[in-house]
């Protein structure tokens, strides 16, 4: 399925889907340490909020204590006038709106409650919170253990209503009483909640912002990848134009090639053929000598294998046969020997890819951009006497490399707004960028002149 949608396509997803990822995998990572952090924040502000707390009962109990000491320490004072005088005191010591001290034997019975007196006299060891905690017996071992925190679930006596509470109590060994106090801890519950409340809306604010974030990334990448597909497309459509009116080119001086061969070679030779011939006819007529009408006869059978030969020429260089039978190597030596008869001009070829064929586009620009390049070497090459054709293929490229040792010409002229740019040479480049290659040329002034032409396999 995915291989059926467009390049376009493929390539913004292929963009837009690790992106995605990324930023959802940032956020996912970003929520969870969030969230961790809050929880760490948390737990350390309830703690200190408990040991505040702890802090605060400690002071209570020792206030209450030293209100009692001077009567529960005095041996001279009657044991029963002592404990009455203990109880009216911390019947009557509040703190804060629901702060107050409570009183119970080892045994469990309640001696004071100011706030449920209804409880004084009653046996609670066994009695149970909410979540099923014997308080009564925590509160009592804790006492006994020199003092100690119980927490658990308590009725508030503003509220009505069961709420947790931190309470300290001692023991009063002597007697076996444990006293004890507590305050309700229902606002570090509150706290807690909002700091939970506050984290959660933080991690939820941090995953939408990301949301908003990714969203905007892709919207902008999205935009981006539109105008650089719309100025690719138009880089596309104007290299397809130039492209276009390249092959529209190549036909045009092609065609202008032929028919000035045809005109120049071809058409003379025919016309000096009927010249010929005509002359042969008007002898006959006259009744000439036989030998004058063989010589006319001879003279127009040497122009006629002449015509031959040229209309085998053309056809050569239009497509010669033995690039598609035989192959490059085998092209290249018959245009080098061609060459060489013409111009007198040594040609030494050497070619590692002889035993292989090369892709059929790249032979075909090899052998018009050596053709090409023996023409320019035959037009301007002065004082040159010696060719070296190489073909160098390696794993991923093929290499093309073209030297004379004539006198060579000053760089500068091949500037592409040259105006004497030759039409030959900008057909090998364009040639060349057909296949993706590209094509160099060095030469200077009395150091000879190289043409390199590499092209992608």
């Amino acid at each position: 399925m995915f291989s059926a949608l467009p390049y376009k396509i493929k390539i913004a997803l292929l963009t837009l889907i690790p992106l995605i990822l990324a930023i959802s995998a940032i956020a996912v990572g970003t929520a969870y340490q969030t969230k961790q952090l809050a929880s760490k924040q948390t737990q350390s502000f309830e703690n200190q909020l408990i040991a505040t707390k702890k802090e605060e009962l400690k002071n209570y109990m020792d206030l209450a204590y030293s209100a009692i000491k001077g009567v529960y320490e005095n041996k001279h004072v009657d044991k029963k006038h002592a404990q009455q005088e203990v109880y009216d005191t911390l019947k009557n010591m509040e703190f804060g709106e629901d702060g107050y001290y409570f009183v119970y034997d080892y045994s469990g019975v309640n001696i004071v409650h100011p706030r449920k007196p209804q409880l004084e006299g009653k046996n609670l060891f066994d009695f149970q919170d909410d979540n099923g905690k014997f308080l009564i017996r925590k509160l009592i071992e804790k006492a006994k253990d020199g003092g100690g925190y119980t927490r658990y679930l308590w009725d508030k006596p503003s509220g009505g209503k069961s709420i947790e509470k931190l309470s300290y109590s001692i023991g009063l060994e002597k007697w076996h009483w444990m006293i004890g106090t507590g305050i309700y801890i229902d606002d570090i519950e509150k706290g807690v909640t909002a700091m939970k409340e506050k984290a959660k809306t933080s991690t939820t604010n941090t995953l939408l912002l990301t949301s908003m974030i990714a969203i905007a990334a892709t919207l902008l990448i999205a935009l981006i990848g539109f105008i650089v597909n719309l100025s690719e497309g138009k880089l596309a459509n104007q290299k397809m134009r130039d492209l276009t009116h390249k092959t529209v080119n190549f036909q045009e001086d092609e065609r202008k090639r032929v028919s000035r061969e045809l005109h120049d070679g071809i058409n003379q030779l025919l016309v000096s053929i009927r010249y010929k011939l005509d002359n042969a006819k008007s002898k006959i007529l006259k009744q000439s000598p036989q030998d004058e009408i063989s010589h006319v006869i001879d003279d127009a059978d040497e122009i006629l294998s002449t015509s031959i030969q040229e209309v085998r020429r053309i056809s050569r260089d239009l497509r010669p046969t033995l690039l598609d039978d035989l192959g490059l190597s085998a092209a290249i030596d018959s245009l080098s020997s061609d060459f060489s008869k013409r111009n007198n001009i040594e040609v030494t070829t050497e070619n590692n890819c002889q035993k292989q064929r090369l892709p059929q586009e790249v032979e075909t620009a090899f052998y018009r951009i050596i053709q090409e390049a023996l023409t320019n070497i035959e037009k301007h090459a002065r004082n040159a006497n010696h060719v070296i054709l190489k073909i160098d293929k390696m794993r991923k490229r093929v290499t093309l490399s073209i030297s004379n040792d004539g006198l060579g010409f000053d760089k500068t002229t091949l500037d592409q707004t040259n105006p004497d740019r030759g039409l030959g040479l900008r057909n090998m480049i364009d040639r060349a960028e057909l296949l993706e290659g590209h094509m160099t040329v060095n030469s200077a002034p009395e150091k000879g002149t190289t043409v390199i032409v590499t092209i992608p396999l």
